[in-house]
């Protein structure tokens, strides 16, 4: 998970699982401590697919915002993804 916000206002900067605990529910469970049921965005790169599917599978959508990261990060391009606060 890269930058997150929550309709609390309150933002995590980077969030990230080892490969070798992929599959295992270790990412859910910080995306459901983390986020729980609110509101968020976050960004994720653009050539990550799996990271997408993930969050597509917790109720996140492309919004059509893109940017690049920093040099530092070799100028790599994000997608913003959004949700909506869920089960009300």
């Amino acid at each position: 998970m890269g930058r997150v916000r929550d309709s609390a206002g309150g933002v995590t900067q980077v969030l990230y699982t080892l490969r070798r605990v992929h599959g295992l529910g270790v990412g859910q469970a910080l995306v459901d401590a983390v986020i729980g049921n609110s509101a968020a965005f976050l960004w994720v790169l653009e050539d990550n697919p799996r990271a997408q599917a993930f969050y597509r599978k917790n109720g996140f959508r492309p919004d059509g915002t893109r940017e690049l990261l920093p040099p530092e990060w070799h100028e790599l391009p994000e997608i913003r993804m959004v949700r909506a606060a869920v089960g009300g």
